[in-house]
């Protein structure tokens, strides 16, 4: 989530169950948010527990997907509810696949006579008013206050391509070893993270000057994949960085030729690279267009190159509005950039040059897969970095040994490794469909009775 947040402080493994607030204290924004993501956490957990991996009511059921209709290359989704993994999926409306609200001019190119796994993506998306205004107060003349996430339930396809005939009864049994993996690998990525380490000294009582972090604000770093892809390959995996969680956004009000007409422009400056990109682009999962940002004249923004150059083949295809946002990244002093991102580089802990610096003493490395499956970096995934001035260094977990001390590397402790905080999708199966029968297509929904449904009578 790129939001303007001090860091995320929710970790289900310590097994909090409230937050509580205490009298004459500052209040955080990270304890508000923690609260939040406790009950979320329960809920989710509970549903996912009572109901199975996925499931819908047997009264008010929804996503239930029609016959295809070979005139329109299109098929209907039905209005109602849906559980995957514990996350409510609601559907205020029978609509089409095409026709979906949050899955914007989706793939449309089926063939005469193929065979399609229809399937539900969930996932979390964060809305700031930038993308809904309405939850900005207008009486305060402008400014925001809080965001808010949303479920994005997106019915998606996939043709099968394999000899053997497609059964639903084989595909729950097989989803989450055959299916789940295609669009969400285990392996997305490991990250350690330091500052500068202290170089060894004779001296116990000398601290280098450098071997903390040297910024002078309180920042949240984000690194975020870029161009998904394995890495160390020719056209490999990048990624960029922002040191406000990618938080310095404006909206997009007109372009022409290399310039860009905003609608603020705090926050940026010249000769940083910025994403440009828009609403689809995000619900489709795709990455946007980094350009490098040469000079800000009042209210517009001068590029190196024409926008029109920068915008993607899909984007054009589809006669989509681009660009419809601008957003600030940081990554303009790292070298070997490839189109203003970072090439990611693995390396296994033990040497210096695997270490890529960001900036103010912050380091961070992708770790090697060790395990016969590389590593498959998504675009979108991310990493967020606390950074604090009190203590000169960042909010980072530290590798244990088996004796549950810390594992010291030339006398400094050293950094573990972490999964991608999100972005986490979460799948489930709904229908096979035949494109060239015309037929209603064998539906793969669970569905689950009421609790009541079996009570006859009032408790007297």
């Amino acid at each position: 989530m790129k939001g303007d947040f001090s860091r995320d402080t929710f970790d289900p493994v310590k097994h909090f169950r409230r937050v509580l607030q205490q009298q004459g204290r500052v209040q955080l924004d990270a304890d508000a948010n923690e609260q939040t993501a406790i009950l979320l956490h329960y809920i989710q957990t509970l549903a996912a527990d009572l109901i199975g991996p996925f499931g819908g009511p047997e009264i008010g059921s929804g996503f239930q997907i029609g016959a295809f209709d070979s005139q329109t290359k299109d098929f209907s989704i039905s209005k109602g509810r849906y559980y995957v993994e514990g996350i409510l999926c609601e559907n205020d409306a029978d609509t089409t696949y095409k026709e979906q609200k949050d899955y914007l001019n989706p793939p449309d190119e089926f063939d005469e006579k193929g065979h399609y796994l229809v399937y539900l993506d969930v996932w979390e998306r964060h809305i700031t008013a930038l993308e809904d205004d309405y939850i900005r107060e207008k009486a305060l003349g402008g400014p925001d206050t809080a965001t808010r996430t949303k479920v994005i339930c997106q019915v998606k396809v996939e043709k099968n391509e394999q000899l053997v005939q497609l059964d639903c009864a084989t595909i729950r049994n097989y989803w989450d070893k055959d299916w789940k993996i295609r669009w969400q690998p285990d392996n997305r990525g490991l990250l350690k993270v330091r500052v500068t380490p202290q170089k060894n000294s004779s001296d116990p009582c000398l601290t280098a000057p450098d071997a903390k972090y040297r910024g002078q604000e309180n920042q949240l770093y984000r690194i975020e994949i870029h161009k998904e892809g394995k890495a160390g390959e020719p056209d490999n995996a990048t990624f960029k960085w922002s040191r406000d969680n990618g938080a310095v956004v404006s909206k997009v009000l007109s372009s022409s030729g290399k310039e860009l007409k905003v609608e603020r422009t705090l926050g940026f400056e010249p000769k940083i690279w910025v994403e440009l990109s828009n609403n689809e682009q995000e619900l489709r999962g795709e990455r946007g267009s980094l350009a490098k940002l040469l000079k800000i004249d009042g209210d517009r923004f001068v590029f190196e190159s024409e926008i029109e150059q920068l915008k993607p083949n899909e984007i054009k295809k589809n006669k989509e509005i681009w660009p419809t946002k601008v957003r600030r990244w940081d990554q303009r002093y790292n070298s070997d950039l490839q189109e203003g991102a970072i090439p990611i580089k693995e390396g296994n802990g033990k040497e210096e040059t695997d270490w890529i610096t960001i900036e103010n003493g912050i380091e961070i490395q992708f770790v090697f897969a060790t395990g016969e499956n590389p590593h498959y970096y998504r675009t979108g995934d991310y990493w967020l970095i606390p950074a604090r001035v009190a203590t000169g260094d960042i909010e980072w977990p530290i590798e244990t040994g088996s004796d549950g001390k810390p594992v010291l590397i030339d006398g400094n402790k050293s950094p573990g490794k972490k999964e991608p905080f999100g972005i986490q999708h979460h799948y489930a199966p709904l229908a096979i469909l035949n494109t060239g029968s015309g037929e209603l297509p064998d539906c793969c929904r669970c569905l689950f009775d009421r609790i009541d449904s079996s009570c006859n009578r009032a408790d007297s």
